[in-house]
């Protein structure tokens, strides 16, 4: 794992440091959003905190769905370095901003411009560690940044339940800032102003190559491989916005779980996908191939959700909890890491619609699942594994169907 550092230097780690950021960002105001909109926004019907928790959450993910192909695009065009300048820039004001709002309307416009500029971050990141010939060490950075990404998702939560939980000493600060429950969004911020001094200092612009005349320079590959890695990734998000909300309402619901053990769970979830892509990035499986390993964490996926109806007890939740978590830890980084190697030149356009897509599948899967498990639990289980299965099966034969096609083309012809 050192060696993945000592090749990509101080650069790679301020990426580390961009990624987190925006991730700690999110999972910093999930915990605290209800509070903020009683305490700070006097939103105070239950109904109503409820409505604009899932709206503002919901604004925040449509502004990366939007927004990630565009800032993408623009760091083929214009160079990585300002556009994560501009998108660090961007996002630690708005975390700012959105600590000062005292309005409900300017506080959508906020989140939006939260989720816009992180947009701006998360893809052109991964696109600037794909800056290197040797592919190992393409990977490797790739599930470093995954796993990066994880653990900043859950630490946010944590950072945010202990700023909350501090009383403010000078009461003219309560004024200004909201009181507690707003010195989560103003840390983060600091923290993002801080990384952007560190991109700043460290983070260059990989120099332009131009082949000898002479050499043959390979061409990228065809865009329905990379839409074929994009769908895959569509269908990897929904599955696990899915069973989020699946295992949130199975567990409270069905097994009639505490809210600290479906809290323990969803843990457990983070903990395995961030074991999973730690363990990549320091041991890169060489004997399997992609598409083996994609098939696979598939068929891991499908297991988990189909076996969360029959989960009948906290133990029995662990295991499925299990299964998914390594299924789709194990997809994040490697199809990021896919469609960086399918992408040719074009890096940062293709990872900003992968980071679209991971955006509105996570969000469609979980909006279509609290509308439907609600009626049809068991066939919404039955059908959401269903297509994952058949994603896994369609895989192994799309990896296989080449050598199938080569092994006729070449075979011996009888006279």
């Amino acid at each position: 794992m050192a060696g993945v550092f000592r090749k990509s230097g101080a650069g790679f780690t301020a990426l580390l440091a961009a990624t987190f950021v925006v991730f700690l960002g999110y999972g910093t105001v999930l915990p605290i959003l209800p509070l903020y909109l009683d305490r700070v926004l006097a939103v105070t019907t239950p109904g109503d905190v409820s409505l604009h928790t899932g709206l503002l959450t919901g604004v925040y993910t449509l502004a990366l769905f939007g927004f990630a192909p565009l800032w993408g695009s623009l760091s083929d065009r214009l160079g990585r370095r300002p556009v994560l300048l501009w998108g660090l820039a961007g996002f630690a004001l708005a975390m700012l901003g959105f600590s000062l709002t005292r309005n409900l309307p300017l506080a959508y416009g906020v989140r939006a411009l939260a989720g816009a500029f992180a947009a701006a971050v998360i893809p052109v990141a991964l696109a600037q560690a794909a800056a290197c010939d040797d592919s190992t060490l393409r990977a490797r950075r790739f599930a470093w940044l995954s796993a990066t990404a994880t653990l900043g998702f859950l630490s946010g939560p944590m950072l945010s339940g202990w700023l909350a939980s501090i009383p403010m000493v000078m009461p003219q600060s309560d004024m200004v800032l909201g009181g507690p429950v707003a010195w989560p969004f103003v840390v983060t911020a600091g923290f993002a102003t801080g990384v952007w001094l560190l991109v700043y200092r460290h983070v260059h612009e990989p120099p332009v190559q131009h082949p000898p005349s002479d050499e043959h320079v390979p061409e990228p590959a065809s865009p329905r491989t990379v839409g074929g890695f994009l769908v895959l990734t569509l269908l990897a998000m929904l599955g696990l916005g899915a069973f989020e909300v699946g295992l949130s309402l199975q567990a409270r619901q069905s097994i009639g779980l505490d809210p600290f053990r479906v809290g323990l769970l969803f843990t457990e979830c983070s903990l395995v996908m961030l074991a999973v892509q730690l363990l990549w990035a320091a041991h890169p499986p060489k004997g399997l191939s992609p598409g083996n390993l994609i098939g696979g964490a598939f068929l891991l996926m499908a297991m988990g959700i189909l076996g969360l109806p029959y989960a009948s007890s906290f133990w029995g939740a662990v295991v499925v909890v299990g299964l998914l978590g390594a299924g789709s830890g194990l997809l994040i980084p490697l199809l990021a890491y896919q469609v960086s190697l399918a992408s040719g030149p074009a890096q940062g356009e293709a990872l900003g619609k992968q980071t679209a897509l991971a955006s509105l599948g996570q969000a469609v899967g979980s909006a279509g699942a609290g509308l439907l498990f609600t009626g049809s639990a068991l066939g919404t289980y039955w059908g959401l594994a269903i297509v994952l299965f058949v994603t896994a099966i369609l895989t192994f034969i799309v990896h296989y169907h080449p050598r199938v096609i080569a092994m006729v083309i070449h075979a011996p012809r009888r006279d």
